[in-house]
Formats: C-alpha cells, structure tokens, sequence
C-alpha cells in the first residue's frame, strides 16, 4: 500500500473522515499538524517517502521533487498548478491532478464581493467609520455597468451570472472561446474591445509563462479611464510598479486582489485606492469540504 503526504492545514483541522477514507484503503497517512506550512527542510523530509502528496502552495519544484523517487501522483489542494513543477513531473512520470470546479462558487462570490467593494468604496468607508468619521463617500451601483472577464472557465462564468443577475452587461475573452459567441451569458469579444469598454475588468486565468505580468503598463493603458481592476486569480500576473502607477496616476480608479500579501510592495499596499486580502477568496467551508474530498478522491481514482 501507499504513504500519503498531506500538507493542507484543513485535513488535519477538519479532515478526519477524509484521512479515515485513504486508512481504510490500506495506506499510511502523514498529515501536517504544525497549523502552519511546512518549511523546505520538513517537506524535503516527508516527500523522500511518499508515494503520493496532497499538497497546497508548498513550492514543489524540480529540486524537491527529485528527492521523491517513489512519488506516483500529486493532488493539488486548489486549482493553479503554478507551484509544481509539472514539466519536470510529465517527464518522470508522476501524475498531477487539481481540484477543477471545487472552490469555484466561493472565489466566484468573493470576486463579486470585491466588484461591489470596490464600487461602493467600501474599504474607504470602513476606515473613516473607525475613525469616527462620517464622511459622505458616493459611490456607485453596479447595474448598468460592464464587466469584462479576462478568462471564461468554470469561476468566470459564475462571476457572469452572479453579475448578470445585478443588471450588469458581462464581456469576456477567451482563447478557448471564438469572438462573436455567447457564452454563458458572457458576449465574447477581443481584448482590446473588453478592456476599452469594462467599468470593471477581472482576472479569472492561471498563472503560466504566457500570463505572467500579462497585467502591465501596455494592459492598463488600454483600460477605461476611471475603470476598476480585480484580480483573485494570481499575484503573478499582474506587474506591481504598474498597478501602482495607474493608480497614482488616477488611470485607474481603484483595485483589489486576493493574492499573497509578500507578492505587493508596500507603496502599492498602502494606497487608499487598493484593496488586498491574503489569497482568500478560497476559504469557506464548503469549498474546503469539496476540495478535500477532490483530493482523496483524485489519488484514490490513480492508486487503484
């Protein structure tokens, strides 16, 4: 039988019954129960043995991996695969398999959340709140407004529909999706034509060589004045001093992320007008739950 590795944090704080499942299959599990990530040195350690990882962001590049030599099939805790290696694991023959659709609905509310955050200048008005101050902050509705999708996949379109929902006019873009289509109540039309027309434009595409700091100086440029950016999908591949300037700038009038929190310079962290929340947009029970189970399910569907 296999040993399992297990770096996620919720198996150990609410995974019993997943864990119980890969035991009751005759496998040896090893659950990270530290309630922190583990470092380098740990993981190197624990990977030397298993024949399968659960793993969430831990940094599994070429190096590491290489220590594995019994490693059969990695289940990714989440959707981006942009911490693993997976070239380096087509090569050697190791299996990697994400959590396709498992979070979806939690990153798609939360992205809607930041849309209206965003849009009511909400994280302004918290702020002068306890500060006890009242000032009188006008913002706006989001019906009527546009919003163009950078990236129509199983969160984009809820986004659509959640968003369709409030009155808004939905444009996305696609390189899976022909111009002219209607997708999922999402009017697919260029780039060029969704960013020059979106009040708001969001990010909803994974982290790859092709989409790193595919958000830059050129990007933005070609934004609405006055438009908003909102990004839950990766820090990566949006450049900072460029969001910055735009923002600084007025380019832009306001943006939000759920990405990590040491992927932001501190000027750019600072600003009234930016908003940042700490790669969250993943975290509910639900999607813990489905995600979990997602996982025990992908290595048990290649184990046996």
């Amino acid at each position: 039988m296999a040993q399992i590795i297990i770096t996620p944090r919720p198996f150990h704080q609410k995974g019993q019954r997943y864990i119980s499942e890969l035991e009751a299959h005759g496998h040896t599990v090893v659950v990270n129960n530290t309630g922190r990530r583990l470092s380098r040195e740990k993981l190197h350690q624990e990977l030397v043995c298993a024949d399968a990882v659960i793993t969430g962001n831990d940094p599994l590049d070429a190096e590491l991996l290489g220590k594995a030599t019994r490693l059969k099939v990695i289940a990714k805790y989440g959707v981006g695969l942009d911490n693993i290696d997976t070239a380096w694991c087509a090569a050697h023959h190791i299996a990697v398999r994400s959590a396709l659709g498992a979070n979806s609905q939690s990153v798609a509310e939360y992205t809607v959340l930041l849309i209206l955050a965003a849009l009511r200048r909400f994280y302004e008005l918290t702020s002068f709140a306890k500060a006890n101050d009242d000032a009188r902050l006008i913002g706006c509705e989001a019906e009527g407004k546009t919003l163009g999708l950078i990236g129509v996949g199983a969160i984009g379109r809820r986004v659509a529909q959640i968003a369709s929902a409030l009155g808004m006019k939905v444009l996305g873009t696609d390189p899976a999706l022909a111009p002219g289509t209607t997708d999922y109540g999402v009017l697919v039309v260029s780039q060029e034509e969704l960013l020059s027309s979106s009040d708001i434009v969001s990010l909803h595409l994974p982290l790859t060589a092709s989409t790193s700091m595919m958000v830059n100086q050129e990007f933005l440029s070609n934004m609405k004045t006055g438009a908003i950016l909102v990004n839950t999908a990766r820090g990566g591949i949006v450049d900072s001093e460029a969001l910055f300037n735009a923002l600084v700038s007025g380019r832009l009038a306001f943006a939000a992320e759920d990405v990590e929190p040491k992927e932001r310079p501190a000027h750019l962290v600072q600003l009234k007008q930016y908003l940042i929340t700490p790669h969250a947009a993943s975290f509910t029970t639900e999607a813990d739950e489905k995600t979990m189970a997602s996982c025990v399910s992908n290595v048990l569907d290649y184990l046996e």
